[in-house]
């Protein structure tokens, strides 16, 4: 059976809508599905954002050891950790990055993407060629459109995390919406970025090594690299209600790496909250990333079959 064959036995029986693409770098052998499908990045959009801080940087508007005092304009909802820690903090500009990545840190987020700008991320992406990547809208109003509640003015930390907790998502709202005003990607064009990075071709030389050594640092492992060996993969996942995501670079050695992504929108009517039901559908999707992962480890590539 061939790979891609056995990776869609592994996602079709979960009903999903996916978009897939992994290509072995060195060979040049692609496997995927929809790979040019727009989906939700939820936090993968996180990758091209780092890209743009380490091309910012690069060309001197600010150094990595710059700090950014943490305030309470910068608190945001969801993963991570500074929007619980006390104002005044001021981590580095690459502190930043690496929360942002590796604990998928939101607040990390708004701060770094409030410094280079969303319209500057998706510029870059469009001087490497990837048509598909679109960095639309700021942490506070992707939180406003996932609850349906106004985005303008931003909605303060206390608004969001009131609407959280009384409402359900808005699924027919901007924040899951497949279009370039959402915050949006097609598979291919992600893992084509994570092979850029991997390549040193998204930034200078010395920036990429960095980015892959925070990528390579993520804590947040249940997906696509479950099954494999420590550090050997870098990536990021992304989540939001329906939506999860991941993307990266499995490493197997010296000049044997896969740059995949691999996105997935659950249609599946789930009940709001933190339910059994809820729990296991996503225990089950995940489970399916890590088989996917599983294969292409053992199968993917010239010479693994």
């Amino acid at each position: 059976m061939s790979v891609q064959s056995r990776i869609e036995d592994v996602l079709a029986p979960l009903g999903l809508d996916v978009g897939f693409s992994a290509r072995h770098l060195s060979s040049g052998e692609v496997v995927s599905i929809a790979p040019r499908r727009l989906f939700p990045t939820a936090s993968v959009y996180k990758v091209p954002l780092m890209v743009e801080v380490y091309r910012q940087a690069d060309k001197g508007r600010f150094a990595l050891s710059d700090r950014i005092g943490l305030s309470e304009a910068h608190r945001i909802i969801g993963s991570g950790v500074l929007q619980k820690l006390g104002g005044g903090l001021a981590p580095t500009i690459r502190d930043l990055a690496m929360l942002m990545i590796v604990v998928s840190d939101n607040t990390a987020t708004h701060m770094l993407q409030e410094l280079v700008g969303a319209e500057a991320t998706t510029a870059t992406m469009r001087r490497l060629g990837l048509q598909d990547i679109h960095v639309s809208l700021p942490m506070p109003a992707l939180f406003a459109h996932g609850y349906g509640i106004p985005p303008v003015p931003p909605p303060t930390y206390g608004e969001m995390l009131a609407a959280s907790r009384e409402r359900d998502m808005d699924l027919a709202g901007l924040a899951f919406r497949r279009s370039p005003e959402n915050t949006t990607s097609s598979a291919q064009d992600m893992a084509a970025l994570c092979a850029m990075i991997h390549e040193g071709k998204a930034g200078s030389a010395a920036a990429c090594a960095d980015m892959m050594e925070i990528l390579r640092a993520q804590q947040l492992r249940d997906r696509v690299p479950r099954f494999l060996p420590a550090g050997a993969v870098a990536n990021k996942t992304g989540s939001f209600r329906r939506i999860r995501n991941d993307a990266g670079i499995i490493l197997r050695g010296e000049g044997d790496a896969i740059a995949f992504a691999l996105f997935t929108d659950d249609p599946t009517a789930l009940p709001r909250g933190n339910s059994a039901t809820l729990g296991r559908r996503n225990a089950q999707v995940d489970l399916a990333m890590a088989e996917v992962g599983g294969i292409l480890w053992e199968e993917f590539g010239a010479g693994r079959r």
